[in-house]
């Protein structure tokens, strides 16, 4: 249901765009060879997801000395981009991982470790990568006649000031339980966690999860494989902003790899917060009013977006389906 949704907002949203472009100019850009392209820019794109797939299969071992297989891992990974594009907001890949590796047989409270940190860097890595958009184009972004700039610079500070929200909750998890038990005494949340967890003492056995939490917390960031881990997380990113910089390029588009990587990142900060599966719809209206402006053509912006989404979205979306229906849990643990 929520691919038919995601396809539905990214054709209303094209259409609308259509709305102002020269078919005839539009379809000089996007010709019968830009399926290819888009067949190329998903090999870039999934590629990134391999090399999240070994850090995540390097951390469990350096780490926990737990072997993690590279099949599984990638399973991993790549559900989480899927469940991320198929829900409001991106909230479901992260579930999905913690989801997934507690079936196959990997602790909880270290699942959720390796989860919350790798977010962490995630979401560190984007907002350090995304100055360089703000940067090179602040007058545009913030001052100009684009689309609401005081409402693009509010989007963008919370989603900043939700990283530190993150990592306060990394840095100590027993808060998060202080403040979820709170809802202990709501009455009707209180039945309903009752019914689902179908324990009387909830609040403290989650209590006593999130210090087993921070301890496991305290062991991976101590070993020190997050210093390199680090550095493997921006260059995922970059992997992935290499397919978006091809896809301008590809099209005749006059931009620096490190400009595009910048606006790149700067836009998934604010597009975050539109309430459709994956943003959809959305993201391919924001991108291509920003980026029509810089390469003064919306015929050439929008070839080049919709090349992208295609192999950055909606078939890795259709791939990740297909793979999900033919994974197999381990029979040891999977039952």
């Amino acid at each position: 249901m929520n691919v038919v949704l995601a396809l539905i907002f990214g054709f209303i949203a094209v259409f609308f765009i259509f709305r102002g472009i020269d078919p005839r100019e539009f379809f000089e850009y996007f010709r019968l060879k830009s399926l290819f392209h888009v067949a190329l820019l998903c090999g870039i794109f999934l590629f990134s997801i391999l090399i999240d797939s070994v850090r995540m299969k390097w951390l469990y071992f350096f780490v926990w000395r737990r072997k993690l297989s590279l099949y599984h891992s990638f399973f991993n990974n790549y559900m989480s981009f899927v469940f991320s594009m198929l829900t409001p907001f991106y909230f479901g890949g992260q579930v999905f991982q913690t989801y997934h590796l507690s079936r196959i047989g990997f602790e909880s409270e270290n699942s959720v470790n390796v989860i919350l940190s790798r977010f962490v860097e995630y979401l560190i890595s984007v907002a350090i990568l995304s100055i360089l958009g703000l940067w090179k184009y602040k007058n545009m972004l913030l001052t100009g006649g684009l689309i609401a700039p005081k409402l693009i610079l509010l989007a963008y500070l919370v989603s900043v000031s939700f990283i530190g929200i993150v990592i306060t909750a990394l840095v100590h998890p027993p808060i998060i339980a202080h403040l979820f038990n709170n809802f202990k005494k709501v009455r009707w949340v209180d039945k309903v966690v009752k019914k689902i967890t179908k324990k009387e003492d909830w609040d403290t056995r989650f209590l006593n999860w999130t210090h087993d939490l921070k301890e496991s917390v305290h062991v991976l960031w101590k070993s020190g494989f997050m210093l390199l881990d680090f550095p493997l997380t921006i260059l995922s990113l970059l992997v992935q902003s290499f397919a978006f910089y091809m896809a301008v390029r590809l099209n005749s588009g006059n931009l620096s790899f490190f400009d595009t990587t910048g606006l790149l990142y700067f836009l998934s900060l604010v597009v975050f917060y539109i309430p459709t599966p994956g943003a959809s719809g959305g993201v391919e209206a924001v991108y291509q009013i920003v980026f029509s402006k810089i390469l003064h053509s919306s015929e050439k912006t929008l070839a080049s977006v919709i090349t992208w989404r295609l192999a950055t979205y909606y078939l890795p979306i259709l791939l990740g389906l297909i793979f999900l229906a033919a994974y197999r849990y381990p029979k040891e643990v999977g039952k």
